[in-house]
């Protein structure tokens, strides 16, 4: 999916640093529980210079030319977030927040709010859930960013019977090779008989 995005353009984050493989770490375990400080960490030493930031799960599939097309229409001047909105826990003091399986976009704008504050705050006082999403929620809240709700990500595994690829900017839970190779293709995956 990332053939035609330059390898330098893309950000691994690990458990080792290895800036050659483009993957980095800053000393965060390879841990679901992690992942929120992989994020601090991400934003507390990145500089960079992109009007969209994209993050996404390992086992997630965009569709990169759909993505650069639908985000012609956006402004990155602009301080937001777009995904999937998740709201199953709206009543909570955490509130609504992004599916970060499904992908969660985020402005040149809300990246360097983001930056601003993890930077300027210590590590216990950023760190405010073990979700990743409900973090980065969180932090988006607290800088006055506004996270979109885009139903052409898809947090569910694939369903043909409900999922247009035609239309999809994203898909979560690709397990299988044969379910990376069935959206570049752009068709049903094969099942096992």
């Amino acid at each position: 999916m990332f053939k035609d995005v330059e390898p330098a353009n893309i950000y691994y984050l690990g458990h080792t640093m290895d800036q050659e493989k483009r993957l980095f770490s800053w000393g965060a375990e390879d841990t679901y529980e992690q992942l929120p400080q992989k994020f601090m960490d991400f934003f507390r030493h990145t500089q960079l210079d992109y009007d969209w930031y994209i993050l996404i799960d390992d086992d997630t599939y965009v569709f990169t030319d759909r993505m650069e097309s639908y985000l012609t229409n956006h402004h990155p001047h602009d301080s937001f977030a777009l995904g999937q909105l998740l709201d199953h826990i709206h009543y909570s003091y955490w509130g609504k927040y992004l599916s970060g399986g499904a992908g969660t976009v985020i402005s040149r704008m809300l990246y360097y709010q983001l930056c601003s504050y993890v930077r300027s705050n210590t590590n216990e006082a950023v760190a405010c859930h073990w979700c990743a999403d409900i973090s980065l929620g969180t932090w988006i809240k607290r800088v006055g960013g506004q996270m979109f709700n885009e139903s052409r990500f898809h947090a569910d595994i694939y369903d043909p019977s409900k999922d247009n690829l035609d239309e999809a900017l994203t898909f979560h839970h690709l397990k299988e090779w044969k379910d990376y190779e069935a959206m570049n293709k752009k068709i049903e995956p094969p099942t096992d008989s």
